[in-house]
């Protein structure tokens, strides 16, 4: 450490995201949605899956407490102020109705899939039938802002945690926006066939992106997560990355750079082909999921590809590790990774892929406490084989 005294966990994310090693490590884990964010804040999936602003606010900083990340990933602030209600429940599922949208919806329990009660439609969902641009143009209006639910769920969230964590706002880039937009098959269709189209409906979105960083910044957010998938060599071939993702990554790093943020980059899947691709971008932070697909990714493949004074962004497995909650493997776990980083260079521990829902509270308590010790661990182990 410094001789700054103890720093808080935003500033020493901040410091490895500059470029500058952390000792211990800054550490905290992956989250997406709703998931996992119900269990620590001890509401029922529903209550937050069509949450308010106030549930929302209570989750982020439940987390906080109870695992004291260095880290906290900024899900939203639900669809508005009102909370939802619970219209029905039997064996199989919640009906709710959100009361900011008026909109109801069913949420399976097996599965916490969320969907429109009428229509079937789940987020994630195609947007339509896209053939031509006036299709594109139809179903993805130009963007318009956050909006101040977001944004000022996002400014209230930083101002609470202050200096104990840096709150990271997330945004996909373009590719990843048109391959949801267009469905998956279709989009893989649509680049070897029509990718004049497909490269039309990714600037749709891409357009957008400096007032999106802009207005992240001027919420107080002094980072940004870019989250990419399908831009791997289990979906794509290089040459196609190259075309279709690699610019989409470069110009939503450029946007949130003259916003003034940071950058983190994480892309999923198989990215060994592309890595020396990936390392000529201008973002400050890289990283991976966890291995998957059949390759096995580590750290220090990523690590070699990208330079010893890039920070990178660890990818211990949220699944198969922390859903063991075994104390020791996932002690040594973080112990291999921060060790195959390399000494003197910056790194982030983190979870490869969000938290699933169903890992122990305890397990995320392990993986932090594990990084805080990492040094004193560390220097045990050089004694022991001295």
């Amino acid at each position: 450490m410094s001789g700054e005294g103890v720093l808080g966990g935003r500033e020493r994310t901040l410091r490895a995201l500059a470029g500058e090693a952390q000792s211990p490590v800054p550490a905290g884990p992956l989250t997406w949605g709703f998931d996992y964010y119900w269990q620590v804040a001890e509401l029922e999936p529903w209550q937050l899956a069509c949450g308010g602003s106030e549930s929302w606010h209570r989750a982020h900083l439940a987390l906080l407490e109870r695992h004291g990340p260095d880290l906290i990933f900024y899900t939203g602030a639900g669809s508005g102020p009102i909370e939802p209600t619970l219209v029905e429940e039997n064996r199989e599922r919640w009906i709710v109705r959100d009361n900011n949208s008026g909109i109801v919806y069913g949420l399976i329990k097996d599965s916490l899939t969320l969907y429109e009660l009428e229509t079937g439609h789940v987020g994630c969902d195609p947007l339509g039938e896209i053939r031509t641009r006036d299709d594109v143009d139809r179903l993805i209006p130009h963007f318009e802002g956050w909006g101040e639910t977001y944004l000022g769920g996002l400014r209230r969230l930083i101002e609470r945690v202050g200096e104990r964590a840096l709150v990271l706002p997330h945004h996909s880039p373009g590719y990843i926006c048109a391959c949801y937009a267009f469905g998956f098959e279709r989009a893989m269709e649509a680049m070897v066939t029509e990718p004049d189209l497909f490269l039309y409906t990714a600037d749709r979105y891409a357009a957008g992106d400096r007032r999106r960083m802009k207005e992240l910044a001027q919420a107080g957010a002094e980072a940004v997560y870019i989250a990419d998938g399908w831009a791997s060599c289990d979906v794509i071939s290089p040459q196609m990355f190259e075309r279709f993702a690699l610019p989409y990554q470069r110009s939503i790093a450029g946007a949130a750079h003259a916003a003034g943020l940071r950058v983190v980059l994480w892309n999923e899947g198989n990215v060994l082909p592309i890595l020396g691709l990936e390392a000529t971008l201008d973002i400050d932070a890289f990283g991976v999921e966890q291995p998957r697909k059949g390759v096995e990714l580590t750290i220090a493949q990523v690590r070699q590809a990208f330079g010893p004074q890039s920070c990178l962004f660890g990818n211990l497995d949220s699944e198969r590790l922390l859903m063991r909650n075994d104390p020791r493997e996932i002690e040594a776990a973080v112990g291999e990774q921060i060790g195959q980083s390399g000494p003197g260079s910056p790194f982030v521990l983190t979870t490869g892929s969000p938290l699933p829902s169903k890992v122990d509270p305890a397990a995320v308590d392990a993986m932090i406490q594990a990084a805080r010790k990492y040094p004193e661990h560390g220097a045990r182990m050089t004694e022991t084989q001295g």
